[in-house]
Order: structure tokens, then C-alpha cells, then sequence
């Protein structure tokens, strides 16, 4: 049997806490079909530093060339690559750490099919979905914890670099929000149920549990814009959310549901098409409230 070479790379979703400055995790190990990789070494990485397109590449190796199914990621909770403790942990903007786990290794497994070519590359990209993955918790000396572990399992995505498209979005309002923070939301064409996704789902209390990706819309010099990058091919919906600060903690609250009319070179739709290599340009108005 030959061999090929993956590469794995890491890169994050938005959470809604602006109190949370990082996110840091410990990877210690990568396995491939439960199999640890040759090479890797042990690293810790602030999630946060890597949103909208942008990732950290984790490490390669030459691994048997043919079909897996699955990849894990293992995180060290107790101690970070240098070996201080905690391994994984929220860091606010105060610069208060704390961890995010009772202690241990987490293994998460993505069970997702991939090939690896003979003699060839294969970029693999893990989406780690902050949003779904941390909770805040009432107890204010813990604070932060990681969601419960079928949930935490879940928040993690696994797409091949040569298989994924980007949406690129300008957004604007014809009718304003008033929101402090807007926040997109992608769902499969034909999954958004607003009276499940719009509600705290489970004992972790996740919001848009079912989003395939999500962004902050951004304040630039080219004005207000938002990125989904490394989407599989498909057809996607997106759904807009408005967002208030608390006047007495840094934490956002869904506000209401934005209803938006979307484009694409100049044409309105109600879903949008994903395709492999494709940078697709949109532009989003927001029209009102639902």
C-alpha cells in the first residue's frame, strides 16, 4: 500500500461573549482511524486567532493512501504545551484564565470519510465551533466548561480543503437593527426551524444548534461584511440574528430574528448554491424584524 501526505489544520467559529479575550486548547495528539500520526507535536493554540478563512496548520504526515473514516483530535485539559496548567482554557479580556475541563484528555472523534491519494496531498480542515462548544456556568469561580460530550463531539467539523466553496457577504440595512452585535447563520437549505433554533436547546443551552457555520458581520473600511469560508458543496440558507449587550455584563442576548433579502450577482434568492473552489460575492439587506 502507498502513502500520502495529510495535513491537518485548524480554524474557529465565533462565540457571542465579548468578555472572552481566547480560547485556548491543547492538542496533543491527532489520530487518523485511530491511529496516531508520526511527527505531531504537542501544541496549544488560541482558537480565537483564527476565524473567517483563517487557520493554523496543526501538522502533516504520511499516512496509508486510501479511504478512512474517521479523525480525533486529542486535548489535553490538564497542562499546555509547555507544560503549565490548565491545557484548556478561556482567557478574558481582564486576563483571567479558566479551565475548561475537570481534567484529562478529551477525545474528539469526527467520524467523516476521507481518501488520501498515493503520492499526493490531502489538506484536511477541523472547524471547531466555539458557539456550540462552551457554556458559561452560574458557579462565577468556574465560570466556563465545556459543553457535554456528545454536544462538544458535534461542534467540531471535518471538510477537505479541495472539496469546500466561500461566501463572501456586504451587508446592510434598509431598515435598522438596532443590534449591538449581528451574527449570520448557515442551515442546509429546507433545516432552519426558527421556534427550535431561536431557543436555548438542552441542558448546555445551545442557541442555532443546528447551523452548519456561523460569522460576525464586520465594521471595516469596505464596510459592513461577513465571511462563511470551507462549505461543502450544497444549498444553504442564511439567517440573520440581532444581538443586545447587557448593560451588566459583557455577554450578548438574542434580541430578535432579521429578516434579509439576499442576492447574488444582482439576481434575489431565497437559498444559495456551494460549489468546490467558488468564491461566491452576496449582498444581504436587511429589511426589518420578524
Amino acid at each position: 500500500m502507498g502513502k500520502g501526505e495529510a495535513e491537518f489544520q485548524i480554524t474557529d467559529a465565533p462565540s457571542d461573549d465579548a468578555s472572552v479575550k481566547s480560547v485556548f486548547v491543547t492538542v496533543a495528539d491527532i489520530k487518523v482511524d485511530g491511529q496516531s500520526i508520526s511527527g505531531f507535536t504537542k501544541q496549544t493554540i488560541d482558537l480565537k486567532a483564527y476565524q473567517n478563512g483563517s487557520t493554523k496548520i496543526l501538522g502533516s504526515s504520511q499516512v496509508d493512501a486510501k479511504a478512512h473514516s474517521s479523525v480525533t483530535l486529542v486535548l489535553d485539559t490538564d497542562t499546555d504545551a509547555s507544560g503549565a496548567a490548565p491545557g484548556c482554557y478561556v482567557m478574558t479580556i481582564d486576563n483571567s484564565k479558566y479551565k475548561l475541563s475537570t481534567g484529562g484528555t478529551i477525545d474528539l472523534t469526527i467520524n467523516k470519510g476521507l481518501t488520501v491519494v498515493t503520492g499526493a496531498k490531502s489538506t484536511l480542515v477541523m472547524d471547531f465551533d466555539l458557539r456550540k462548544s462552551i457554556r458559561a456556568m452560574a458557579d462565577q469561580s468556574v465560570r466556563y466548561n465545556f459543553v457535554s460530550s456528545d454536544n462538544l463531539q458535534s461542534s467540531v467539523r471535518l471538510v477537505s480543503q479541495d472539496k469546500v466553496g466561500t461566501i463572501s457577504g456586504i451587508y446592510s440595512e434598509q431598515t435598522s437593527s438596532n443590534a449591538d452585535k449581528v451574527i449570520v447563520y448557515l442551515y442546509k437549505k429546507g433545516s432552519f426551524t426558527a421556534s427550535i433554533e431561536t431557543v436555548a436547546q438542552g441542558d448546555d443551552a445551545i442557541f442555532f444548534k443546528n447551523a452548519i457555520s456561523s460569522a460576525e458581520v464586520k465594521t471595516g473600511l469596505s464596510g459592513n461584511t461577513f465571511m462563511l469560508a470551507f462549505l461543502e458543496e450544497g444549498d444553504y440558507e442564511l439567517h440573520f440574528a440581532g444581538y443586545k449587550k447587557s448593560s451588566t455584563s459583557d455577554q450578548f442576548a438574542l434580541q430578535e430574528m432579521l429578516s434579509a433579502q439576499t442576492s447574488l450577482n444582482g439576481s434575489v434568492g431565497s437559498f444559495i448554491t456551494v460549489q468546490s473552489g467558488m468564491n461566491l460575492n452576496i449582498v444581504s439587506v436587511i429589511t426589518g424584524g420578524i
